[in-house]
């Protein structure tokens, strides 16, 4: 309904209701037609969009309130409306409700399922019920629910009606469902009618089809099946257009229905590429070629290329002053790069499609490690249902992982060249993964209803073919719920759990070694916007320079004389130190953020209000206090924009945090030994050399 302002019109300025109980108000605003205008507006006067009263829907407002009252149940609901100036142009509206007692069910009955094996489970949890109001919209679900379960349960021409008597002196309604089940039916003959493509050739076999489908003579008949079977089909991708049809006649004889399968071949090929850019990726390409009916039989293949650190990264550089936060990374400065092929199969085990890779890539996490895997694969079964979307996998790969040498040596305590050599050597790695994914959005890059939760579990060892060194079990829990609090305003909530735990899933097992590309990391755009990426949690630093320093204090000394004791401390006017993430086995993030519709190009502009909150830990260091109290909050403002490649996204976050204590670490040239050395402030550990060879003190 058109409540937009003319000349003359009141402006909805407030819009209110008491005496409701039984509904809130936002259900019942939403049931009628008069609407205020946005909080922008009200608040704010300059920003939003007005509404305007309209004369001719207002009253019938209140018979949607009533007819809203009387289907459920309340039977003696009044409505009376109060209209308050505020304003020479604007009007205060509210609706004051008598809801009253509502009329009760007292009889539910549910007859004619005698000849149904399955009349316990077909009549249980219908949402009429005894003792809760007469609903018309509850017996319309029950009736719903009856006939969906038996079509979905052998009886393709079960109906359902719905008979009452309500007492109005009383306040009581007896409910009765009156169920003509017809005959109970299983599948006959499963026929296929498949086109090919104008111009081309039939490429999908009838048996391949039929595989897909999973259909059976002899299967007890499902609406719930057939629908299961079509978008099986279209999954594929094989196909533009797809129908089953059964037959409108059942066979007397054997109590059969006939299923016709037809469906149109589509392209047996496709092609995408695309680019983009990124402030820590720099400009990035990727290329996809899919076969969808590969070597026959409905087999799938995708060949799948990507390549990042474009403009920094060698052979490509040259955009070093495009991306600077790129650039100043040690470990894009060579190419990152991912090629891989998939052949995905036809479903078994009821929808599970069985997956086969190879892959080649190298990817870096930007300050904390680079991980190089010359040659891997993986073997994968997954599905995907209308909301839910289950995977298992194995992976095995035979690769290596750099990470800077003061983060092996404070985490690792690998601090010598030959102790590190241990950990950047090609191993195997062997991972057991499972993840089960549940999405209810109303729009994958922009929700405003819904919800997306993730659980993820890695785990690796020896019984999966791991090196000794590489055991770990890895648990992540993401979840986020998107609410509609007006047309104009979006509430999003994020929370995210991660752990890291000793290959008994022991929490207390804090000494079990986490590869570098398992450990947990936050800090950046997508975690907690006021850290920058990967700083939020433990870090490590590396000083510009550092002081020789005598016992007493005094600047100077000489490491080769063993009559001087001296120490290497970093300098405190010493210019911005790198600081090295080290990331930990534990991690919490939550975000809350409203998004507000801008008042100009509002299709296009977002304004954004958030919080973030998080931190990484270590579990088992010292100082490593898991509580709400070492939590770190970043709040901000952001703007986004909608454009023909997606969103672009400008956030700007309050951080009041220092930066956490962390070793300082200086790294001496291979002609001085190759050492790594402490230098934090205050340490009191002895340098010394000997043949020009640098040596620290352990402790």
């Amino acid at each position: 309904q058109n409540v937009r302002c003319a000349p003359g019109d009141l402006e909805v300025a407030r819009l209110t209701f008491e005496g409701n109980r039984a509904f809130s108000s936002t259900e019942l605003g939403d049931g009628i037609v008069t609407t205020p205008s946005t909080w922008a507006r009200r608040s704010l006067r300059v920003f939003g969009t007005k509404r305007c009263l309209d004369r001719t829907q207002f009253p019938l407002d209140v018979l949607r309130l009533l007819v809203w009252y009387r289907n459920h149940g309340y039977t003696a609901a009044t409505v009376d409306t109060v209209l308050t100036p505020m304003g020479p142009a604007a009007v205060g509206i509210r609706f004051s409700i008598r809801e009253g007692a509502p009329m009760l069910v007292d009889t539910v009955s549910v007859i004619g399922l005698e000849a149904v094996p399955e009349r316990a489970r077909v009549a249980r949890g219908l949402a009429t019920a005894l003792g809760e109001p007469f609903d018309k919209y509850d017996n319309e679900a029950t009736r719903d629910s009856l006939t969906r379960r038996l079509r979905n349960g052998g009886y393709p021409d079960a109906e359902v009606f719905v008979g009452y008597d309500t007492r109005l002196a009383e306040r009581r309604a007896s409910v009765v469902f009156t169920v003509v089940p017809g005959g109970r039916v299983h599948l006959g003959e499963i026929s296929v009618q498949a086109t090919a493509r104008a111009g081309a050739e039939r490429a999908v076999t009838d048996g391949a089809i039929r595989k897909v489908a999973g259909l059976h003579s002899g299967d007890l008949y499902s609406e719930e099946e057939l629908e299961r079977a079509k978008r099986a089909l279209y999954q594929t991708e094989l196909f533009t257009q797809v129908g089953l049809v059964p037959d409108s006649s059942v066979s007397v004889r054997d109590s059969t229905v006939r299923v016709s399968i037809g469906a149109t071949e589509g392209l047996m090929r496709s092609a995408r590429i695309g680019g983009g850019y990124g402030t820590l990726d720099c400009v990035r390409a990727n290329g996809e070629l899919t076969q969808y009916n590969f070597l026959g039989g409905a087999t799938r293949l995708d060949v799948r290329a990507r390549v990042s650190k474009i403009g920094v990264g060698r052979p490509l550089t040259g955009l070093e002053r495009l991306c600077p936060q790129a650039s100043s990374d040690p470990y894009s400065k060579d190419l990152n790069y991912s090629l891989g092929a998939t052949i995905s199969q036809l479903p078994v085990f009821h929808e599970f499609v069985p997956s086969y890779s190879v892959f080649s890539e190298r990817r870096s996490e930007y300050n904390a490690f680079l991980r190089t895997t010359p040659v891997g694969g993986s073997v994968s079964l997954s599905r995907r249902l209308a909301r839910v979307t289950q995977a298992l996998s194995y992976t095995a790969e035979f690769g290596k992982t750099e990470a800077q040498p003061a983060l092996l040596c404070a985490v690792f305590n690998a601090c010598t060249e030959a102790d590190r050599e241990s950990f950047v050597r090609l191993q195997r790695l062997g991972v057991l993964s499972a993840s089960v994914t549940r999405e209810t959005s109303d729009n994958p890059l922009n929700p405003a209803q819904g919800s997306v939760v993730r659980l993820d579990l890695r785990t690796a060892g020896s019984f999966t073919g791991s090196d000794a060194r590489l055991r770990f079990t890895k648990i992540l829990a993401d979840g986020a719920m998107y609410t509609a609090l007006g047309p104009d305003i979006v509430l999003a909530v994020r929370v995210r759990f991660g752990a890291v735990v000793g290959s008994g899933l022991s929490f207390s097992d804090n000494s079990v070694y986490v590869p570098p590309q398992e450990r947990l990391f936050a800090g950046g755009p997508t975690t907690v916007r006021g850290f920058r990426q990967n700083e939020l949690g433990p870090a490590l630093y590396i000083p510009g320079a550092f002081d020789t320093v005598r016992v007493s204090g005094a600047k100077g000394g000489d490491p080769s004389n063993p009559r001087d004791t001296v120490y290497f401390r970093a300098r405190a006017d010493s210019s911005s130190p790198r600081v090295i993430p080290t990331g930990g086995n534990a991690l919490v993030v939550a975000n809350l953020e409203v998004r507000v519709r801008s008042p100009i190009l509002p299709d296009l502009v977002q304004g954004t209000i958030f919080a973030d909150v998080g931190e990484v830990w270590n579990r088992g260091a010292a100082g490593a206090g898991l509580g709400f109290s070492s939590l770190r909050w970043s709040p901000g403002l952001g703007v986004r924009v909608k454009t023909l490649i997606g969103f672009l996204r400008l956030d700007i976050a309050y951080n009041p945090y220092q930066r956490p204590s962390g070793s300082a670490y200086f790294d001496t040239s291979v002609a001085s030994g190759g050492a790594l050395l402490c230098v934090s402030p205050g340490n009191t550990l002895r340098v010394t050399s000997a043949g020009g060879q640098l040596q620290q003190q352990t402790g």
